[in-house]
Formats: C-alpha cells, structure tokens, sequence
C-alpha cells in the first residue's frame, strides 16, 4: 500500500511476520520513509484502525513464536538486514511488546540510515510475560545516546519513574545530554513514564534545554517547578502544540506565569482546567492561532484530590520550603479555585472551536460550555458511562451549541453499538441519530468507538457508516502529534474551520 505522495510509502508489520523481513532484507526498497513494528497484542481499535501496510509483492506470512530471547534474536536479525536496504528511512516506531535483544544492532542501523524520527516504548522486565531476563532499557545502549540531527523523539519508559531514585539520577543526565545534542534540529518531544505511580521532576530538563525550532511537546506523569515551567515557555515560541501533566507546575498553579505574548504559534493545547486558566491570554482578539482545547472540564464543584492524588508531591527547586498536603481538605468539595480565571479565559477565546473535556458532571455541563463558548464546532463530551444520562437528556442541552459540527462520545455506546465496523445502522439507532441531528441543525458527523456516522441534509437526513480513523500515508511535517483529540478535530474537512495543522490518521502509527 503506498503513499499518497507516489515517492514514498510506509510498512505495518509485526515483528513476529518473519517472513515480510526475509523477503524485504533480500532487495532494496529506497521508498520506505517509514517502518512501524506493530504490537502483537493489540486492542480492538489498534485490529480495526491499524491494519498491516506491505509493500507490493510482499505477503503477510506466518508467525514466529517469540517467547524466548534467542526466538526473537533470530527474527531480529532478518527485520535488521532488511533495515539495512531501506535507504530512505526517516522514521522508526517499535511498539512491540516486548523490546529489542539485539539493541546495539537495531540502534547502530538506524543511526546509520540517518534515521531522524523514532518512537520507542521502552518496558521493564515485568510489563510483559514470557523469557523476559534479557530485555535492557534503551538508556542503556550507548549508541542511542549518540543519535544526532533527531527532528522527533517519542519516548514512553518505565525506566524513570520517580520511584526508584537511582535510575533516575542514572537516567536522567543523559537524557538531558541527548536532548541538547538535538536541541537545533528537535521539532517534535514526547515524553511518557510508563508507571501508573510515577511521577517524574522534569525541573532540570526544562531548565536545562532550550530547543530551536520546537513546535510540538507533550508530558505524560511528569512535575516540575511552576518557575522552570513558566520559564520554559517564554522561551519556546515556536511551540504549535503543548501537552502538559497534571503535575506540571501542581497544586502552585497559581504561580505558572505565561505572558499574553508568549507562546505565538500556539494552536492545540492539552492540559488541566487550571492550567488553561493561566495560559489562554483571555484577549477577544488573540494573535495565537489557538484553535482547539483538549484536556479540561467545566465543574464547578470539585474535590482537590481528583486532580492532585494525596500521595503525589509537588516539585520545589532546593531553595524552597515544602509546603505539607492537607489531605483532609483535599477530600473536601468546593468550589474549584480556577473557576472565574478559567471561565473568563474560556469566553474571550472566540477563536477556539474544538474542545474536548476530560471529563464532564453529565450534560448540564454542555449548557456552561454554550453559555462560554458558542462557537464550539467540534467537541469531545468526554463522558464514558453509558448509563450517564438518556439520549434525549443529552439531545437538549447539545442542541444549546448551535454551531456544532462533529460530536465525538468517546466509547459510551450511547447511539453506536460497541461492536465497531458496522455498515447498515439498526432502525432505532437511526432514528436516534436522526433525532439528534435535527436537534443540532449543522451536525455533520457522530463518532463513538471506532465509527463515525457521516449525516447529510440533501432535502432529507442521510446517514452514513464510516470507519472513524482512515490510516493516513504520510507524516505531516514529518513528527507525529500527540493528542488524539487534536487528530481527529482536524480530520475531518467538515469538523471546523480550514486550519493549517497535523492530519495524522492514528498517532504514533503512520
């Protein structure tokens, strides 16, 4: 399956698909820019939305048994030998579940090949089962440590995970020194820690690095000083796309300090209720080209400790007091803190018209939203309970987004069956679908699981079932980005207006 750009194509392929790497390693395939190793085990989104792409003439074989490390190591050697005659490759994802044993190997070709894109999950020996004694972290391969001239870097480790202080001293310096070796031409850093406990200070990092021509950043189980934090991006106005962690900058929101002129090419920002509240410049008339909100809520009434957990620290730089958590006060419902900042923030940004919320108290919520933001034309209700309220419950109080295009009810099963690929609706769905079309008069698509109904208004309602992520061919601008919610907001030419930006079908896949 090639690219939309005839030059160039992209290979899908597990790394147990022994035979794909045998024929591949024995001719030469300039055109590959892009090789994914897919996970073996897979979801049912990852099986629908991310079929094999081979090149013609190669045909999916049978599997290898991969359940010792010399097993792998065989299948290794082919997948390298054919590396070796793709001269054209730019960009390289392994996902596969367990890492690589010949590391030293793989990384070497890739340096060789120039390779200037990479995602790489990086597992400790427990995340998987099987002969799993052999498996090193990629901190540990002294050729990856030399890699130059990166224009994207995804990382998601278990080795740094702010619980095991001598990995993270071990670690840590090295990482800093690789992102400084790349800091001119990096374009794109994702940063994820693997463990659901950790909770990683990325202070030293943002106040260490400066990148030149940044555009997109994202943290997963990351802290830092709200100092370093504000400091960092003051200094990085070339950023387009900006994911931060809860724990950046933490329960010391207050002190994150983002000018109204910082941050200029800024058009997707992920983050927390508070901290949008700080970094919208609350101007009716912005100059950031900001056009789509992911990550936050409109509750009113929270508990502290849904945002902070009780057992997560702040980040203090040395010179500063700790300040003790009052958990009693953290279980307390109040009303949220944030709350005036964010709300003012939110209804002068006119020009931001995709949102999608974290989550929400039920569909009330969306009256606040249309009360803020009118002009929302894509949105993400970001409720997962199927039983959260009645579809006519919802009809109302989205009807109150008169502009709504696109509505996203991310794996609720409330008009969709959860069985994805359907290509004929039931009766009864149509007509709710129906129904709530006619309720939001300029709705053009609904999409749950891994569908989307396509709805046309041609002198009747016509609906129609359509996969919801279509695998795009190319990388745009060449690095992955790293929020769902921002791919599928501008997907689709109908979600909303005709912005520049990513139009990546599934990220960290293409």
């Amino acid at each position: 399956m090639s690219h939309s750009n005839s030059n160039s194509f992209t290979i899908r392929c597990e790394l147990a698909n022994y035979t794909v790497w045998k024929a591949l390693s024995s001719r030469a395939i300039p055109q590959i820019s892009s090789l994914v190793i897919l996970p073996t085990l897979k979801g049912l989104s990852e099986q629908l939305s991310v079929p094999e792409i081979l090149p013609l003439g190669v045909s999916s074989g049978p599997r290898a048994d991969l359940k010792t490390a010399d097993q792998q190591a065989m299948v290794e050697r082919d997948l390298i030998d054919a590396l070796r005659k793709m001269k054209g490759l730019k960009h390289f994802t392994w996902r596969h579940d367990a890492g690589p044993v010949l590391h030293e190997e793989l990384w070497s070709a890739l340096k060789d090949l120039g390779v200037s894109s990479l995602r790489f999950i990086d597992r400790k020996a427990c995340d998987f089962v099987g002969d799993s004694g052999y498996y090193r972290s990629i901190f540990e391969s002294p050729t990856f440590w030399t890699f130059v001239k990166l224009t994207s870097l995804e990382l998601e480790t278990s080795f740094l995970a702010g619980l095991d202080a001598e990995d993270d001293l071990k670690y840590m310096p090295s990482l800093i020194k690789l992102l400084k070796n790349n800091a001119e031409s990096l374009e794109a850093f994702n940063l994820s820690f693997r463990d659901p406990d950790a909770l990683v200070d990325v202070t030293s990092m943002l106040s260490e690095v400066t990148f030149t021509r940044l555009r997109e950043i994202t943290f997963r189980r990351a802290s830092c000083t709200p100092q370093s934090l504000s400091k960092f991006l003051s200094a990085h106005p070339s950023i387009v796309s900006l994911s931060l962690s809860p724990m950046m900058a933490g329960r010391r929101w207050e002190q994150l300090s983002v000018s109204a002129d910082s941050l200029p090419n800024l058009m997707h920002l992920n983050c927390s209720p508070f901290h949008a509240g700080q970094i919208l410049d609350g101007s009716e008339s912005s100059s950031r080209p900001l056009f789509c909100l992911t990550g936050i809520d409109v509750r009113q009434t929270i508990k502290l400790s849904d945002y902070f957990e009780v057992d997560k620290k702040d980040a203090y730089a040395d010179d500063e007091e700790i300040a003790e958590i009052d958990t009693y006060e953290a279980e307390q419902l109040i009303t949220a803190p944030w709350k005036d900042e964010l709300f003012s923030k939110l209804k002068s940004s006119k020009q931001i018209t995709h949102v999608a919320l974290n989550e929400t108290d039920g569909p009330k919520d969306l009256e606040v939203l249309a009360e803020l933001m009118p002009q929302i034309r894509w949105i993400d209700v970001g409720t997962k309970r199927k039983d959260a309220a009645s579809k006519e419950t919802w009809s109302k109080y989205l009807s109150k987004l008169t502009e709504l295009r696109t509505l996203h009810m991310r794996g609720t099963g409330l008009y969709l069956n959860y069985l994805p690929g359907q290509e004929k609706l039931a009766i009864e769905i149509e007509n709710d679908i129906c129904a709530l079309a006619q309720s939001c008069p300029k709705l053009v698509a609904y999409e749950d699981y891994d569908d989307s109904v396509i709805i046309t208004r041609q002198g009747k309602l016509s609906l129609k079932v359509e996969p919801r992520v279509v695998p795009k061919d190319q990388l745009k601008d060449g690095f992955l980005w790293p929020s769902e919610s921002f791919v599928r907001a501008t997907f689709r030419k109908n979600a909303g207006p005709n912005q520049p930006g990513p139009a990546v079908g599934d990220v960290g896949y293409t």
